[in-house]
């Protein structure tokens, strides 16, 4: 037994020892890591104000692209869904046939190309890019230039005859890029209680950004006058175990939000600007049986079925902050785990104490 005893106090002091080396090891790391920070930070600026100015200046010279829809006046055909059938080869080839009058006409060597990417019914609805060669207009936001030239010179064009289509009012849309970049609790951390096994409301802030070329319109602003009152965003929470919701292997519990006194949610957001999304309501529930399974807790934001605008990237449409079993979890801590390591551990400091005071 004096043996056991022994061999206790021996672990326990090398233990502590091997922390205390980490923590002297950890300590000298950081105090390097702030030097080298320091020194890194100088250069990158240094090195930063040279690149945005050569930026500037080659910018306009890049390829530049542009992704649009455009409503015709024809009979939508379920042909239209198979880019292998003759029926979207002939209206492929005629749409483009007439882009490349209206863009070379305009833009001479500087239009490259237009691609067409797909049909939607309603009559028939042409999803397409335009890439050219260079930005055919000189700023410093190129993109969202280029983004109106093409919507100008399209317009026009409709208005003077656009080939041997008869274009829809109004439905021409340039596309934007829709990105969650934030959301966040209304209440603290410490002050958000989590229970498994039920359903638990939240009030939470969502802040949208659009890095589009085009502005994303408001209900109100798509011509329709009967849904003036319709929200123009779709939001959806997702419980995971990955904050990669585009793996397809990824564990997920889905909840809509409850957008009932939801701020700003029939509004636009103009090109490189935020909008925030206030009183949210997310629905989260847990099954005890998981506790430890699901590790992030995402916001989900999409264009909803009454909404004008296109959405050029869906990969930047949510946003994950780690939760539940979560060793960096910061809030909704899975308590059914930690109570159980908490009795584990009650049970095994009495037994280590006996043994050590043998």
């Amino acid at each position: 037994m004096e043996f056991v005893k022994q061999l206790l106090c021996f672990s326990l002091v090398l233990l502590m020892s091997i922390g205390h080396v980490r923590l002297q090891t950890t300590d000298t790391a950081t105090d390097m890591e702030e030097l080298l920070a320091t020194d890194e930070v100088t250069t990158a600026d240094a090195a930063t104000d040279l690149l945005a100015t050569a930026s500037m200046v080659t910018a306009y010279s890049a390829t530049v692209t542009v992704k649009a829809s455009l409503g015709l006046n024809e009979v939508f055909t379920s042909d239209l869904n198979d880019p292998t059938t003759s029926a979207y080869q002939t209206l492929e080839t005629d749409f483009i046939s007439t882009m490349d009058d209206v863009f070379q006409t305009a833009y001479g060597a500087t239009y490259n190309k237009t691609v067409v990417e797909g049909f939607r019914a309603g009559s028939v609805y042409v999803d397409f890019r335009v890439v050219f060669n260079e930005a055919p207009v000189a700023s410093d936001d190129y993109v969202e230039a280029t983004t109106t030239a093409l919507t100008d010179t399209l317009t026009a064009a409709i208005s003077d005859g656009f080939g041997d289509f008869t274009v829809i009012a109004g439905s021409l849309v340039a596309a934007t890029d829709l990105s969650v970049s934030s959301f966040s609790f209304a209440e603290a951390a410490a002050d958000t209680d989590f229970d498994l096994n039920v359903d638990n409301i939240y009030t939470v802030s969502i802040t949208l950004a659009n890095g589009g070329g085009a502005s994303l319109k408001s209900i109100a602003a798509d011509g329709d006058s009967g849904n003036n009152n319709a929200d123009n965003f779709a939001i959806t929470f997702v419980v995971s175990d990955s904050n990669d919701l585009s793996d397809s292997t990824a564990l997920t519990i889905e909840s809509d939000a409850d957008v009932s006194e939801a701020t700003n949610m029939q509004a636009g957001i103009a090109v490189s600007s935020t909008l925030v999304l206030q009183d949210v309501y997310a629905l989260v529930n847990v099954p005890k049986a998981d506790c430890g399974l699901y590790k992030h807790l995402c916001v989900k934001v999409e264009g909803s079925t009454d909404s004008v605008f296109i959405d050029e990237d869906s990969t930047n449409d949510y946003k994950c902050i780690a939760a539940f079993a979560n060793n960096d979890a910061e809030y909704l801590p899975c308590s059914g785990c930690m109570t159980s390591v908490s009795v584990i551990v009650l049970l095994l400091v009495p037994l280590v104490s006996y043994y050590l005071t043998l």
